[in-house]
């Protein structure tokens, strides 16, 4: 997709950069302030440029007096805003319309997102450390006001990653860690001095490639501009977008005590962890089409997996097949579910039916299909069966429309495989970012006011499985989106049987 892979569209002049001037490197003092600042700090020094000038000559050629440490005024010349506009250059993800009218439900100013899927669904940039575990790497606020700038807030040591994964959001705001405290005078106590964001150790006299000058361009724009953590540069977004003192949506509840002891003590919190599922349940234009590429890549990843099916085979070698074909399309594989006889162990038997339920990921976006199949003959019940799935979707699908409650669909399911002379059920899900991308906690099931209805724009499966201890397990579904006369699919929708020779 363009906002991703439009990543290098820059025009950068090379040039041959000779540095001659000489300057004495921070010594060991500016370790023990680190050390004084805290443990963020000393994950902040990779950012510095400092090293220790007693460092003696290593092995392999190295000298530290080959490197020099821009100061900031000599820094200050590489800045280049053109260099920097690839950044803010991705799609938005985000339903801005319909978060709008959520937050409007919900009588919200600002919605505040710090879990990874949220920042990337508001701000379009998933950034591939949030990912270890370390939690308030990256925040994205998004106000209400459409003409409040939207504000991305990254870790300093991350903030390179928006060149290839850049972000829609007008405003990015970057944390570092405290300045020393002997240094520091702060002129408000909520806001306190930080460490500088530099990339500005370089060796002198090279030739500086096209990405070493992007580096420079980009410590250039931002050394004076950190925030001393992630709270605090939470505070400046929110600040800026006159929500301080607003009502505001914070999908780790965690963060909104945080920030009233950070001199706000009128923002009135709100646990918004299904507000969020709410606001993604309908997709923007830009969402739909990603997901017509994710069902596509994963219909041909599954169909990669049926392909390999063999008598004898181990079932655990099927997700193998599917997570190469997915791979080699760009994506991932959330899990590959073959079942027969009701599990996901053992190995294919030749005549009895299969199950397949695969959920594949493209840029963070889920793909749903499932299909049964037989490696042999199947019984009559079997080819019956999966007939009777197929017409029971086709019925569900044709009288789908906007504002039709998900219990409507799963009834009409229901009473197909009835009339058809077989048991058996529906269950819609919406799908997005996760597999079921709506308010779903099993915590307290019973606490949903109104309920799930389909709406233009959303996307969504209907499942039909199947299981039965003496019978097997079969399963078929596809994958959908609400338009405003009704379900369109996205994925094939060839539910079929399939019967490959045994």
């Amino acid at each position: 997709m363009s906002d991703r892979d439009n990543t290098q569209n820059r025009a950068i002049a090379t040039s041959n950069i000779a540095m001659s001037k000489d300057e004495s490197l921070p010594s060991s003092p500016l370790r023990r302030d680190l050390l004084r600042a805290g443990t963020g700090a000393l994950a902040a020094a990779p950012l510095l440029g400092w090293s220790d000038s007693l460092l003696a000559a290593a092995p392999g050629g190295y000298d530290p007096s080959m490197s020099v440490t821009l100061s900031p005024e000599e820094l200050a010349r590489y800045r280049n805003p053109a260099l920097l506009k690839h950044l803010q250059s991705a799609k938005p993800l985000v339903n801005r319309e319909r978060a709008v009218e959520i937050m409007d439900r919900y009588g919200l100013d600002a919605l505040v997102a710090a879990t990874p899927k949220n920042v990337y669904y508001l701000s379009s940039h998933d950034n591939a450390f949030y990912h270890t575990g370390i939690e308030h790497m990256l925040f994205a606020v998004l106000p209400r006001r459409a003409d409040v700038p939207a504000t991305l807030i990254v870790w300093g040591a991350l903030l390179y990653h928006l060149d290839y994964r850049p972000t829609w959001m007008p405003n990015v705001e970057i944390f570092t860690a405290p300045a020393p405290l002997e240094n520091a005078v702060a002129s408000n106590p909520f806001d306190p001095p930080a460490m500088r964001y530099n990339r500005n150790l370089v060796r002198k006299g090279a030739r500086f490639s096209d990405r070493d000058r992007f580096q420079l361009a980009l410590a250039a724009e931002f050394a004076d501009k950190p925030a001393a953590s992630a709270l605090h540069a939470v505070r400046r977004a929110l600040m800026a977008a006159g929500v301080g003192a607003g009502r505001v949506g914070f999908d780790d509840p965690r963060v909104y005590p945080w920030l009233r002891d950070l001199g706000l003590p009128d923002l009135k919190g709100v646990d918004a962890a299904d507000i969020f599922k709410e606001v993604r349940m309908v997709k923007s234009a830009n969402e739909i089409e990603v997901m017509r590429e994710v069902s596509r890549r994963c219909e041909s990843a599954l169909d990669a997996a049926i392909a390999s099916l063999h008598v004898g085979q181990a079932i655990s070698e099927v997700e193998i097949e599917y997570r190469k074909r997915i791979g080699a399309l760009g994506g991932d594989t959330r899990w590959l579910i073959i079942n027969q006889d009701g599990l996901n162990s053992g190995r294919i038997e030749r005549d009895k039916v299969i199950k397949i339920d695969s959920v594949g990921d493209y840029l963070g976006y889920v793909g749903d299909i499932g299909r049964s199949i037989v490696v042999g003959t199947p019984t009559d019940e079997v080819g019956g069966r999966n007939a009777a799935n197929a017409k029971a979707l086709r019925t569900a699908y044709a009288a789908i429309r906007p504002g039709m409650a998900f219990d409507e669909a799963s009834r009409i399911v229901g009473d197909v495989m009835r009339q058809e002379g077989y048991n058996g059920f529906g269950a819609p899900h919406n799908v997005g970012i996760d597999h079921t991308d709506q308010p779903n906690s099993l915590a307290r099931p019973g606490t949903r006011r109104d309920p799930l209805r389909f709406e233009v724009g959303s996307v969504f499966t209907l499942d039909v499985p199947y299981l039965e201890i003496g019978y097997g397990s079969s399963h078929v579904e596809d994958m959908m989106v609400c338009t405003p006369s009704g379900a369109v699919p996205l994925s094939s929708g060839q539910v079929e049987l399939r019967v490959l020779r045994a």
